[in-house]
């Protein structure tokens, strides 16, 4: 597999100029025109990209019937959240992220 990095300047080429290569309809052509033997440019995905897609299709689908059904709730007048409860996720979450960034609960 080749990577491009697209910021390195050095690569590009300005148009004229003696032995420039571009790539046209996915075969490479030299500065007089003349096509190359390479094939057409494509990309592979590995079966573990494609699970990893999937698996992120399936929680994208859960999560939009979740905000669906909370939605439906809200609308009707009947979602009634528990106060503690979001008050101890909050807590919970600042002080997960303080001991990530090496901060101290306790003073």
């Amino acid at each position: 597999m080749k990577i491009d990095n697209r910021n390195d300047l050095a690569a590009v080429s300005s148009p004229g100029a003696k032995g420039a290569a571009s790539v046209e309809g996915g075969v490479r052509r030299s500065a007089d025109g003349a096509a190359g033997k390479a094939g057409p440019d494509r990309a592979e995905l590995s079966g573990l990209a494609g699970k990893i897609a999937e698996a992120s299709n399936k929680e994208a689908a859960a999560r939009a019937a979740n905000v669906e059904q909370l939605r439906a709730q809200v609308a009707k007048g009947s979602y009634h959240p528990d106060p503690a409860a979001i008050s101890r996720g909050v807590v919970d979450d600042a002080l997960s992220n303080a001991a990530a960034a090496g901060g101290s609960s306790k003073k």
